[in-house]
């Protein structure tokens, strides 16, 4: 950790902008401070005791990085931006927001404007972001944008190692990852170069003269560090389908809170001067400050965070055990039910699935973790959606009619009934346990396969911490398929 850097950003967020009439400046608690653990990475950690809903952070609006906020940077140079500003905010006073011209505002002065609203949060975030980078000391953002990782310190988030440039050794341990993290990897990758393509469909004729590595840089940036904020009504992005996940902002500093699964000490709130952190109850000295991101398994958080919170006593090549587990953790094993359920058969069956929104998503999770002879014990069961599609494969296919008069699908009575709530499915358990056993089975021994391929890499630093997460996330599923 730099610590120059942090001392400069919280400068610049203490010392309020000349022309801001408010004269609003940030307010960062002496008791917090920006630390580098060898574990848990970039954090902050009390010095000193904090009480119950002590204010611990507050930035001001204008020090938050979003969409609205990005316009408003964006208009001293471009009329339409300007214009559109003035016509939907109340006294909007262009000259806070001046900063020095360069060839990035000349830039800013042709983008297509009408184009630009078209993006989401994300993406116009992204394009803002590697603009400004560009424009070093001239920016506005640059004590931000210094305190960044680098693009190496986001090689623990699987979608970097099967980009079109990635090394192919990285290619090759990514595909030994879980099936799950596969899936949820390639929707990102999938994503980021559909934002790419959005981004610049707006440039026109102008040359951007951004690199592939600096969108990724951007992006990841975005995608680890945003924390939701109401949008202002006037932006045409919260009047699409985009309105949820376009209320987004940067917050300086806040971004340096990780999160914790359970037990978050911390809590962001949206103010009216801008954005606030309050301890929820007391921190002891030296703890770090948590928030929770919700209840996200290891695996949404190794692909979009980077980090997971299961943490290993040991892992040996014949053995492992754990300090402590995920609870949130689940094992999916939709991919071999749905072969099960593809044959012609099934047909039927699918229909009724479908129709009933229970097809697909099929997982085991975790009823109690526990700790027992110093090792983590968990109690693992189906998810009453697996249970209903288990229930289904087990009653014939005959039994499924389709009802020409309610033009819908019937499944069996004591099917429905289980469905419906109205029984525990206690006639399907023991046919529901052996074949939920032999889907595990199968399972078990592609995980146990992809874990010898992994440990067949020869390990060097380019490769070591993505092979030590790859086995991790395998350890994760075998652990939950082993407790069942």
């Amino acid at each position: 950790m730099n610590s120059t850097k942090v001392q400069r950003l919280k400068d610049w967020l203490e010392i309020p902008c000349e022309n801001d009439r408010t004269k609003t400046k940030a307010f960062i608690s002496e008791v917090l401070h920006v630390t580098n653990d060898p574990d848990k990475g970039r954090c902050i950690v009390t010095g000193e005791e904090v009480q119950a809903s002590t204010n611990l952070i507050k930035i001001p609006k204008k020090f938050l990085l979003n969409y609205l906020n990005i316009l408003k940077f964006l208009s001293p140079f471009n009329q339409n931006a300007l214009a559109f500003l003035k016509k939907n905010i109340t006294n909007f006073d262009v000259r806070v927001f001046d900063t020095p011209q360069d060839a990035i505002t000349v830039l800013y002065s042709k983008l297509d404007f009408d184009r630009l609203l078209k993006l989401t949060s994300h993406q116009l975030l992204v394009l803002y972001i590697c603009l400004e980078k560009k424009r070093g000391k001239n920016s506005f953002w640059q004590p931000l944008l210094d305190c960044f990782p680098n693009l190496g310190e986001y090689e623990g988030i699987p979608m970097t190692w099967n980009l079109r440039n990635s090394p192919p050794v990285s290619k090759k341990i990514y595909n030994l990852l879980p099936r799950s993290c596969i899936l949820h990897s390639k929707k990102q990758i999938e994503q980021f170069y559909n934002d790419i393509h959005q981004i610049s469909s707006i440039s026109g004729n102008l040359e951007l003269g951004i690199k592939e590595e600096e969108y990724l840089w951007a992006w990841l940036a975005v995608n680890t560090r945003c924390l939701y904020y109401k949008l202002h009504s006037c932006l045409p992005i919260g009047k699409t389908k985009f309105k949820e996940e376009s209320s987004i902002t940067m917050v300086p500093f806040v971004d340096y809170i990780n999160h914790k699964t359970t037990d978050s000490n911390a809590i962001a709130k949206e103010a009216k001067s801008g954005y606030e952190v309050y301890s929820i109850d007391g921190i002891q000295k030296d703890e770090h400050v948590w928030f929770s991101y919700g209840p996200h398994d290891d695996t949404f958080l190794q692909c979009e965070y980077g980090f997971s919170t299961s943490e290993l006593n040991y892992m040996s090549s014949n053995d492992y055990s754990y300090k402590c587990f995920n609870p949130y953790n689940t094992v999916n094993i939709s991919e071999i039910v749905k072969k099960l359920l593809s044959l012609p058969k099934k047909k039927n069956v699918v229909e009724w699935l479908k129709q009933v929104g229970y097809y697909d998503d099929y997982t085991l999770g975790i009823d109690d973790t526990r700790l027992l002879g110093g090792k983590i014990n968990v109690s693992v069961h189906p998810s009453f959606r697996t249970r209903i599609v288990l229930a289904s494969l087990i009653e014939a296919e005959s039994e499924f009619t389709f009802n020409e008069l309610q033009r819908s699908y019937v499944c069996p009575a004591r099917l429905e009934k289980f469905y419906q709530g109205l029984t525990e499915g206690e006639y399907y358990l023991t046919t529901e346990k052996v074949l939920l056993k032999k889907i595990l089975s199968k399972l078990e021994t592609e995980l146990k396969d992809r874990l010898t391929s992994v440990l067949s890499f020869k390990v060097d630093s380019s490769v070591e911490s993505k092979i030590t997460t790859c086995r991790k996330l395998l350890l994760d599923e075998l652990f939950i398929i082993t407790s069942y």
